[in-house]
């Protein structure tokens, strides 16, 4: 079965924006924020680097704790129902291709948390959605392609 994930406008905004600005720049990123709609994935918020984030030329640590602060954040408005999805982050001085870090690190996560997670890379001029699923013996990476756009957002799949 494949996840579909509707990205909400707003973050897709934010996610062109950041492909704009990120050429020769230390690497950025953050969390995702969303639900989980069955098999599917609905993406409402991200948040950006913070100052206790790690920024390299050629990696990012998420560190900062506002990204935390966010996720319970999202998690009390939303009454249980927005939490931590995913993450993205930059790859300023190439494309869209998770590096081999990124899927060791993709992977890990995707088991710790137990559930499907969809990742952002972010390269200059472009970005690209991928969904991890939880499977033995290792988490599946999948590449997602835009399927339609509609009034709340673009639906990738």
């Amino acid at each position: 079965m494949r996840t579909r994930v509707l990205v909400h406008h707003a973050v897709s905004e934010s996610l062109d924006l950041a492909a704009g600005t990120c050429s020769a720049m230390p690497e950025a990123g953050g969390i995702l924020l969303g639900a989980y709609r069955g098999a599917d994935m609905e993406v409402t918020g991200r948040t950006d680097p913070g100052p206790g984030d790690e920024r390299q030329l050629f990696s990012f640590t998420r560190a900062d704790p506002l990204h935390d602060a966010a996720n319970r954040e999202a998690w009390h408005a939303s009454g249980g129902t927005v939490s931590y999805v995913g993450e993205w982050h930059t790859h300023p001085w190439s494309g869209v291709e998770p590096s081999s870090t990124d899927a060791a690190t993709w992977r890990s996560e995707t088991k710790r948390c137990g559930r499907p997670m969809v990742f952002a890379l972010v390269a200059p001029g472009e970005w690209g959605l991928f969904v991890v699923r939880p499977r033995w013996p290792r988490p599946s990476i999948s590449r997602l392609v835009v399927l339609e756009a509609g009034d709340v957002g673009v639906v990738h799949g």
